[in-house]
């Protein structure tokens, strides 16, 4: 977006600001690709002090025409790995490593700089400071800060891939390119943390939807959350293993609510939720990004095992729970005798006039009296009289007063 920025405003260059511990491989093809074919002359500058280009970035740093470092910076270390941090097999390694340096070695040649030392931050993870790496020629230029800089290019001959342009940027205002909403929303979504809050959002909002259906705002909030983690993994490059294990796990706390489990299921899904994203944010691949911070993962695990057993607690509560609807909620309540049951007669339960008969034929009960209901048939209660037990007076236990 920058380079096409600059290139629609005629600009005489563009500065990119660099400070990064790398990226992923597919990301600096892109940039590097990106700024071989500007046709705005691009100046990469490693700022603020103390900053630095590291793996990835380095290369990025050294695609650009004019390659510039802020004092006390640094550039290098580019040697491919794994996303954890570790060593990759030996034969993919040399694949990577020898297409690296053949890259650096095209484009220092490109710009007349110093390709051993280039290919030294490959092959031997080298780093260098921003005195080393200048007097090296392995950048162009050192500045102090951008002011500095743009007037050490005034009159640099740029190499674009459309031929050599010459640089005038004495004297030029300078208009920042500051990132929108969307970039700043999208800038978020490359963040792992984020993308794995957002599944946990969707397995969160689609599994209160599943258990109480009806509700929508969950599902909603959900559905919307899944589509911006799929976004957001498309920025990475994911092991879709994990994924299959973080399925897996909304699939148990699913299934922990339909079968008689009482939890077994739950803590199988959190274990499978804990692996799997360890395992989706890793592909193994070199120059992967950053990784999901584990206390996330255990922290929104331990989250949705709370939510899932505090439901499961609910589901079992309300099956224990006596029935106090349909004929089977009837079955023990009281209802009001509205004529003389004899043994067969009127009662009124909840409002409604209903045929009843008397449970032991030989009995009666007397209009206005309660009876407690045994059992419905058909259109008719089958009730019986409510005994009431009254307290038993000791006698013995009380004084009297006779009269004289």
């Amino acid at each position: 977006k920058a380079i096409a920025t600059a290139e629609g405003d005629g600009s005489q260059a563009l500065v990119i600001e660099v400070n990064t511990p790398g990226g992923d491989l597919a990301s600096l093809n892109s940039m590097t690709e990106a700024e071989l074919n500007s046709t705005v002359p691009i100046i990469t500058y490693v700022s603020p002090a103390g900053g630095f280009a590291a793996s990835a970035g380095a290369l990025v740093t050294l695609a650009a025409p004019v390659a510039a470092m802020a004092p006390t910076t640094r550039i290098g270390a580019s040697s491919p790995i794994a996303g954890t941090g570790a060593d990759i097999g030996s034969t993919l390694k040399a694949k990577l490593e020898n297409d690296l340096v053949a890259s650096l070695m095209g484009i220092q040649n490109r710009y007349g700089r110093n390709f051993p030392l280039a290919a030294a931050m490959v092959t031997k993870a080298a780093s260098y400071d921003d005195v080393t790496a200048y007097n090296n020629h392995l950048i162009d230029y050192r500045a102090s800060s951008l002011g500095d800089l743009l007037d050490q290019v005034n009159g640099h001959t740029a190499i674009l891939s459309a031929g050599p342009v010459t640089l005038h940027t004495a004297n030029l205002s300078v208009q920042t390119i500051e990132p929108g909403l969307f970039d700043h929303f999208y800038a978020l979504l490359l963040d792992p943390n984020v993308i794995f809050l957002l599944f946990i959002i969707a397995v969160i909002g689609i599994y209160l939807e599943i258990s109480h259906p009806g509700i929508i705002l969950p599902g909603v909030a959900g559905g919307i959350a899944f589509v911006l983690f799929l976004f957001g993994v498309g920025s990475l490059s994911p092991n879709w293993a994990g994924f299959a294990l973080m399925v897996l796990a909304f699939v148990l706390l699913v299934m922990d609510l339909r079968l008689p489990a009482h939890g077994v299921l739950t803590v199988g899904a959190i274990i499978s939720l804990v692996f799997g994203a360890l395992l989706f944010f890793n592909s193994g691949g070199p120059y992967n990004g950053p990784m999901v911070n584990p206390v996330v993962v255990y922290s929104m695990a331990a989250v949705i095992g709370l939510i899932s057993f505090a439901l499961i607690t609910l589901v079992v509560r309300a099956q224990r729970r006596p029935v106090t609807t349909g004929t089977e909620g009837m079955i023990g309540t009281k209802a009001v005798a509205l004529t003389p049951l004899l043994p067969e007669g009127r009662v009124s339960y909840g409002g409604e006039d209903w045929a009843a008969f008397l449970d032991d034929p030989t009995a009666s009960v007397d209009e206005g009296c309660e009876v407690q209901v045994i059992s419905v048939e058909e259109l008719r209660l089958r009730v019986q009289p409510v005994r009431y037990h009254y307290p038993v007076l000791d006698i013995d236990s009380h004084s009297t007063t006779s009269l004289e």
